[in-house]
């Protein structure tokens, strides 16, 4: 409740209340939050300031964050309690980001009060009805940007004019310590320049500029104008300014230039002039690029760094005197085109070519620096003093509008009183004026519904008759349609009858004709047979002329036919029409209910005139009407009371009853409520009565208690006489018994106590016995019981006891099942390998496949080219995939090798081991290939080999050094950037082998955990799921559902902007909902992440651990938040957003997914990125701006996922493995790679050994001079084999050298010789069993001991069996073993490596390390085991999914040879009297005819062709007399004869199937042999011909 004073301004007051309820939200403090807390706070506010403001304003502490959602924060760090990789020693201390607390939003100039209102609160004043409240939030509303900063041009770079100056924006995520503005520019409080709102599209726009210079250079090459920059890509395609460029520089050169408006494949030889005149200039092959990246538009990036390139070097070399220009920063772009141009790139997914330093590496000098001037000094030095001048302008102005402000305000709170009073009685009059006004319209609600009733009933009824009349057109013309199509079917009777009678009379008329054309020819070869080479002359010009004549004749008849072609084109539409109009007769028949129901609609009509006329009648006489109605009523009234008071009159006697009865019952009702207070008392009353009873009867006991107390003493010896008389008594009589019986009374005790015991026992047995099973199991339990304390002791315990370790020493020996699972591990290991391989193979060739017969559908190459193509890997495409093991081929078999070639293959194997260990070789490698922009076939390769290289991370050791590559990788490009910027937009290849490192099991079985039931549940489950954030298209949805549902067109206007369709009522009830569905989700999918991050792979983990901790050291200045921020986008990016848009593609869903379900996902990864990339929805995204609240509470809360996602321990202690490991260890790292990929490997290496090895004198380049050339060793290696060979990888060029090998040596053999002194003896400590004296017992033991497990041949491998040690432990007694002991153990304490203080515990507790140590093993190595097993179970999925679509095409391409071979076509016209001519009558003749014919050329034809090379026994002379004639009667299979004249020639006959010619073409055989041997063919030539003949190609 409020004090009474505070009632006449409440009203005044309350207007602040809105205002101050954002306030609080911002601010969380305890703070009173009454009106007039509020209202006094916004007073002192607007007070003006006593004096200007400071220079710098104060800081301001940030409030921390409140999660509204299900999963605070709060509760978050408990969720990665399970995380096995957070350890308390390993929580980032020092390096480890503490989540900043979120930023309060307030203006970054002005002086902080004690309870300030941001613009927001002002504006949100503007409902107050105080005048002064209104006129602050109208200075709020109209404070631009300009009050509060200055305009200035943008700035340049320092010594480049013209060069912008770009910045990176602010992030909302701010260093902890300055205050943040976001989103500033909602309000107009900040300003920032066209090149930051273009930030998200900074690469298209310097390529566009880049674009921009190459069409300036190519215009002063040209001398003519080209499309503009935008359009410039599309207008290159054709070749056509490339091939000017060429002709400009080569005037008098002529050059055929083919021009043509669409684009066409005759245009690459434009491009191929244009490669022509690179090769001519010597441009390296670095900057060429290849013809489908221009006509194909696959890498068009690639063709404008040629031109580039080009123009730099035609500069070097004088050929042009200028250079290219340096656009970057002085061009301009719209919008839509920078946005188009992003999109085109990312959807290309290229990397893009380094501009920079293109001078340099052609050798031109750079340009001259300009000079500066002194205007261009004080425009630099006031640039970058801007910011000082910019802040101390907006105080300066602040302060004075805060003065103006303050005088304003001034005269109102003199007035105040007043104000109040004057708007107090205002709102009473205004109260009643409401309430005036709501009377009246309750009054006239009542009269306007009936006059509305009556109106929708009468509108109704004139709809209808409209309706009806509307339609009286389409009756009439429903009729005339049905009149028209009776008359066109008598007309088509009429048409049919005529056509029936036309063939005999066109046969009679044909037949006269060929007897007159008959009787002319025999007169005319009676008169001409004398003149027979005139006549063939003759027949010659008349055939030509007939041919013309008939050529003409055909088109004249199309011609004059044309109108009988339409008229057979109407009569189909009539018949159509006429199909329609039945349609619409039997509709109208069906309707004939409705006819009637609208004549029921007609008499209701007159029925209801009728009535209306009653109406109106009545409606004459309402005064009359009323007049009577009152007076009957107030007569009935008066009725109505004088008859109730006659009969109160009447019943007065009851009443005075009633009245009596009604005061008993009250009386009655008292009385009852008295008994019922003493009912509930009645325990209380007995208490009391108890009480009283108590006390009456302890005072008479205490009375008789006094008078026993004063003789208490003798009563008492009285008791005692008597008792010890008694007793005695009874006792002499008891002995006297007992003595007279004594012997019997003992033998029988005697049987008694046998008996009982016996009877126990028994009993026990029986027991026992029946519950033997429950002992045995309980027994177990004890023992697994104490058993599991011992582990439990051992594995947590800090001082395990000897006797513990005792029990487990058995575990570090390595059994038969470790040994069967090492193997059955490197067997699945080798076949991952080969199967990733083989898949790979043929996945590439199923690609190339797909392209080649898209091209052959486009007509773009031939069947040929297809074919051969199918052959290109090896013959038959069966054996891409062959389910056969590795060859086991032993590549150092003395068969296969020589001394040399077994030198080499061990420098092999010593290369691949530092290549794997010493991670600084590829990584140097890794950053060359992005810089030289290597195309992305060779990327794929590369990625391929290396993957190989590290066994694809199927082993610890080998996802070890891959990680640790990676990590170097990622150093590298680290200290290589400039900024942060730099390193965004570098498009690293160490992205690519992170990116198939991240494809593995557990990275497949981690994405489906997090992502499986979002997806599922989500999008796959749920159907009806729309997350469209577009209002328009929801607009357009619901007008589509709207018709859909009601079968009418909808009235809404499906043309409108999207500002109008979000005003509609349904639109934004759905999009609302769609963003809260968006919401939703994306919660979900934080939760998921808090919930299962401690299950994501570490080495995902340690590599985003690794990368925030180079880009901290690399940028110190820096923000730490922005920082995390930045490796969680890319972990986001790189990592998560694949999986999510892609989930089958990565095991989440099992299925593929619709269209819908594609963009639904696309919409949540669009939320999902927005928070990742820590940046509210801005104006490209203006619609999804709601959601920028729940975007700021998500950016924190994803924050400190990623903070707790990078503290993970280091990797050598996760993986147990160090650098040296390779050194000591037993067994040698072992690598399957193919002979290619070692080839491919060495030449990669020896090609980039300048920036991988830099110095001369490292180890690498030796080894490398020692391999010498490629060429050379794979000449000399072939015979190893050409599959996939086991390298077993040397680790002795390694030159790092173990500082402590000596005493870890020493510290093993110690552990050997003490595990097997405690598993002799025992002891309380290992002091104590190292000075015990030796017993035979402890000899014999020893002995056992050696024989059993020393020298025993069996398999086994005891404990520490890999330590390098020259001592055989077999050989020593047991004396010498304790003695060996104690000084290896006095020894370790000299070097401080052990204490006597703790009685040497310390070895004990490495030895409880070890067995700790060997267990993890044995479990990783299971989870291995797994992963490799569903490894191979999905490639074995991939291979059958291969399979198919293998045979797929293969079947496609059979089937095009046979429709290709089996196709007629136009029957060929053969000259009379040729070669061929009569071959074909001679095939006719003997009834032989072949499927897909047959031809006959001459042995001269052929030769001159340059298909026959050579015909053993004929001589050139004698070719003029023999033929080969070639026939196909089978698909694919062509028959070769040789005869001469009508005879056969004997052998001379083949059958060669296409394949073989295939095959031969492929492995580039020039010529093949027939007739065995005897016949010779060019392979090209004759290939050719049969494709022609056989193929039409």
């Amino acid at each position: 409740m409020y004090s009474q004073d505070s009632l006449t301004n409440r009203r005044a007051k309350s207007d602040v209340m809105a205002a101050s309820t954002h306030n609080s939200r911002l601010d969380r403090s305890s703070i009173d939050r009454s009106p007039e807390s509020v209202y006094g706070n916004a007073r002192r506010s607007l007070r003006p300031l006593p004096q200007a403001p400071s220079s710098s304003p104060p800081s301001t502490k940030r409030e921390s964050h409140q999660h509204s959602h299900n999963h605070s924060f709060g509760d978050f760090s408990s969720d990665y309690a399970d995380d096995p990789l957070v350890e308390k020693h390993h929580a980032p201390q020092e390096n480890s980001y503490q989540l900043p607390e979120r930023p309060r939003v307030t203006h970054a100039h002005t002086i902080q009060h004690p309870s300030q209102l941001i613009p927001t609160n002002l504006e949100e004043l503007n409902k107050s009805s105080t005048g002064y409240l209104k006129t602050l939030s109208k200075y709020a509303k109209t404070s631009e940007s300009d009050d509060f900063s200055i305009t200035a041009p943008a700035p340049s770079v320092a010594g480049l004019h013209g060069r912008r100056q770009l910045k990176r924006t602010d992030s909302t995520v701010g260093s902890q310590g300055k205050a943040g503005v976001v989103n500033g520019d909602r309000y107009g409080w900040s300003d920032r320049n066209w090149m930051d709102k273009q930030r998200q599209f900074l690469q298209a726009y310097e390529y566009l500029c880049h674009i921009g210079e190459a069409k300036e250079w190519i215009e002063d090459i040209i001398h003519k104008p080209i499309p503009p920059i935008v359009q410039l890509e599309e207008a290159l395609r054709d070749g056509v300014t490339l091939a000017e460029i060429v002709q400009a520089l080569n005037p008098h050169r002529p050059m055929r230039i083919f021009r043509h408006h669409k684009l066409q494949f005759r245009h690459s030889d434009n491009i191929a002039l244009f490669f022509r005149f690179l090769e001519d200039a010597g441009l390296p092959d670095l900057f060429r690029f290849e013809l489908i990246d221009l006509y194909e538009k696959k890498n068009i990036p690639k063709v404008i760094y040629c031109i580039h390139a080009l123009s730099w070097l035609l500069f070097r070399k004088g050929i042009v005197d200028f250079r290219i220009g340096n656009l970057v920063g002085q061009l301009q772009f719209e919008h839509h085109e920078l946005e188009q141009m992003q999109k085109g790139l990312d959807k290309a997914g290229i990397s893009m070519p380094s501009f920079s330093g293109m001078g340099a590496s052609f050798g031109a000098e750079p340009e001259p620096e300009p000079v500066e001037s002194e205007e261009d000094r004080v425009n630099r030095e006031l640039g970058e003093r801007e910011e000082i001048i910019t802040d101390f302008q907006a105080q300066a102005r602040g302060a004075v509008q805060r003065l103006k402000l303050g005088h304003t305000m001034s005269g109102l709170w003199d007035s105040e009183v007043k104000l109040m009073e004057l708007q107090a009685l205002i709102r009473g009059d205004w109260a009643r004026q409401v309430i005036r006004y709501r009377l009246d319209m309750q009054r006239f609600a009542v009269s306007l519904q009936a006059a509305v009733r009556g109106f929708i009933a009468r509108n109704r009824q004139y709809r209808k008759e409209q309706f009806w009349k509307a339609r009286e057109g389409d009756i009439l013309k429903l009729q005339s349609l049905a009149r028209a199509t009776r008359k066109r079917t008598n007309l088509q009777k009429l048409k049919i009858r005529a056509r029936q009678e036309a063939t005999p009379v066109t046969w009679f008329q044909a037949a006269v004709r060929g007897a007159l054309t008959r009787k002319a020819f025999a007169e005319q070869f009676e008169a001409t047979k004398d003149e027979e080479d005139v006549v063939r002359a003759l027949q010659a010009i008349s055939r030509g002329f007939i041919a013309r004549k008939t050529l003409k004749r055909d088109q004249t008849q199309l011609v004059r036919e044309s109108s009988a072609i339409v008229r057979l084109q109407a009569a189909a539409r009539g018949l159509s029409a006429r199909s329609a109009t039945d349609s619409t007769t039997q509709s109208l028949e069906r309707l004939s209910g409705v006819w009637r129901a609208l004549q029921a609609v007609g008499r209701g009509k007159i029925v209801r005139d009728n009535t209306q006329g009653s109406r109106n009648a009545l409606a004459e006489q309402r005064d009359v009407t009323s007049q009577i109605q009152a007076t009957i009523r107030g007569a009935a009234i008066r009725n109505e009371v004088s008859s109730l008071k006659q009969n109160l009159e009447l019943e007065t006697n009851s009443i005075i009853q009633a009245q009596n009865a009604l005061r008993g019952f009250i009386l009655r009702h008292n009385v009852a409520l008295d008994q019922g207070a003493l009912e509930k008392e009645e325990e209380s009353l007995i208490n009391l009565q108890s009480f009283c009873r108590g006390a009456i009867e302890r005072r008479q006991i205490g009375a008789t208690l006094s008078s026993l107390e004063d003789s208490e003493e003798k009563i008492a010896h009285l008791q005692a006489f008597a008792r010890a008389m008694l007793l005695r008594d009874q006792v002499g009589q008891v002995l006297s018994e007992l003595e007279g019986a004594e012997d019997s009374i003992v033998a029988f005790q005697a049987a008694i106590r046998a008996s009982t015991v016996r009877t126990r026992f028994e009993e026990k047995k029986r027991y026992f016995n029946e519950n033997m099973k429950k002992v045995v199991k309980i027994q177990s339990i004890v023992r697994a019981k104490i058993q599991g304390e011992a582990y439990k002791s051992l594995t947590s315990g800090k001082n395990p006891p000897v006797g513990t370790l005792k029990g487990f020493v058995h575990l570090l020996n390595d059994s038969d099942f470790d040994f069967d699972e090492e193997i059955e591990f490197e067997r699945l290991r080798k076949a991952v390998v080969q199967h990733v391989r083989q898949n790979e193979l043929a996945d590439q060739y199923i690609t190339q496949l797909d392209i080649k017969i898209a091209l052959l559908v486009k007509n773009k190459i031939t069947l040929d080219e297809v074919i051969k193509h199918q052959r290109h890997f090896g013959g038959h495409v069966g054996s891409l995939l062959p389910n056969t093991d590795i060859s086991s081929k032993d590549p150092f078999d003395l068969k296969a090798l020589n001394k040399t070639s077994r030198r080499k293959l061990e420098h092999y194997q010593g290369l691949f081991f530092l290549l794997q260990t010493q991670p600084q070789y590829l990584s140097r490698l890794f950053r060359r290939i992005r810089e030289q922009a290597t195309p992305e076939k060779e990327c794929e390769r590369i990625k391929h080999v290396m993957m190989g290289l590290f066994g694809y991370a199927q082993k610890r050791r080998e996802e070890y050094y891959l990680v640790k590559l990676i990590v170097r990788s990622i150093k590298e490009e680290v200290d290589q950037a400039h900024s942060l910027q730099d390193y965004l937009r570098c498009s690293s290849f160490w992205n690519r082998i992170f990116g198939a490192y991240a494809k593995s099991p557990r990275d497949r079985k981690f994405m489906r955990d997090i992502l499986g039931s979002i997806v599922k549940e989500n999008v796959i489950d749920n159907p009806h799921l729309d997350l469209e954030s577009d209002p328009l298209q929801i607009y357009l949805s619901a007008i589509s559902n709207e018709e859909l549902r009601t079968g009418q067109r909808s009235r809404r206007n499906p043309n409108v902007p999207r500002e109008v369709a979000i005003k509609d009522q349904e639109t934004r009830e759905t999009f609302i909902q769609h963003l809260q569905e968006l919401r939703d989700i994306a919660d979900q999918f934080f939760a998921m992440m808090e919930n299962m991050l401690h299950r994501m792979p570490f080495g995902v983990r340690f590599i985003g651990q690794q990368m925030y901790g180079n880009l901290l050291d690399r940028f110190p200045d820096e923000d730490p938040g922005f920082v995390l921020q930045l490796v969680g986008q890319w972990m986001w990016r790189n990592y998560l957003q694949p999986a999510l848009t892609e989930p089958e593609k990565f095991g989440v869903i099992d299925r593929a997914l619709t269209q819908e379900q594609k963009r639904n996902l696309g919409e949540i990864a669009k939320v999902l990125n927005q928070v990742a990339s820590g940046r509210e929805f801005a104006g490209d995204n203006v619609y999804l701006q709601p959601l920028n609240t729940y975007v700021r509470e998500s950016i924190y809360r994803l924050l400190d996922i990623w903070n707790h996602m990078i503290a993970v321990p280091p990797a050598e202690e996760h993986y147990d493995i160090d650098e040296f490991n390779d050194l000591y260890a037993k067994t040698k790292p072992t690598l399957y790679v193919k002979m290619s990929d070692i080839f491919s490997l060495h030449q990669l290496v020896t090609t980039e050994i300048a920036s991988v090895c830099p110095n001369q004198d490292d180890v690498l380049r030796d080894i490398m001079r020692e391999l010498g050339s490629v060429k050379s060793n794979e000449n000399e290696l072939m015979s190893v084999g050409s599959t996939e060979i086991c390298l077993t990888l040397n680790p002795k060029l390694h030159n790092a050298e173990d500082p402590e090998a000596d005493v870890k040596a020493l510290f093993m053999e110690t552990k050997r010789c003490v595990l097997y002194i405690i598993r002799i003896q025992s002891g309380e400590s290992l002091l104590d069993i190292l000075v015990k004296p030796i017993s035979p017992e402890d000899e014999d033991k020893w002995e056992a001991l050696v024989r059993d497990e020393l020298h025993s041949v069996s398999g086994r491998r005891g404990a520490y069996s890999e330590a390098n040690t020259a001592i055989d432990l077999g050989s020593l007694t047991y004396g010498e073993l304790k003695q060996m002991a104690l000084e290896n153990v006095l020894q370790l304490q000299n070097i401080g490596k052990l204490s006597a203080n703790n009685h040497y515990q310390d070895l004990l507790n490495a030895i409880a390390v070890d067995i700790r140590t060997k267990h993890r093993r044995r479990i990783q190595r299971q989870r291995e085991l797994e992963g490799v097993r569903t490894t191979l179970a999905r490639l074995n999925e991939q291979a059958s999914y291969l399979e198919g679509q293998l045979k797929t095409y293969n079947d496609y391409i059979e089937q095009a040879m046979v429709t290709l071979q089996s196709k007629k076509g136009k029957k060929r016209f053969l000259m009379p009297f040729t070669k061929q001519w009569d071959h074909e009558r001679e095939l006719q003749r003997s009834g032989r005819s072949f499927k897909f014919g047959s031809y006959k050329y001459s042995a001269r034809n052929l030769a001159d062709r340059g298909v026959l090379v050579h015909w053993r026994g004929y001589t050139e002379r004698q070719w003029d007399r023999v033929d080969l004639t070639i026939s196909s009667n089978e698909v694919g299979v062509f028959m070769i004869d040789g005869s001469s004249g009508n005879m056969m020639v004997p052998g001379a006959n083949a059958q060669v199937p296409l394949d073989d010619l295939l095959q031969a073409q492929f492995n580039n055989t020039q010529f093949i042999d027939f007739f065995e041997g005897a016949l010779r063919v060019n392979v090209n030539l004759f290939l050719h011909l049969i494709m022609k003949k056989f193929y039409n190609e």
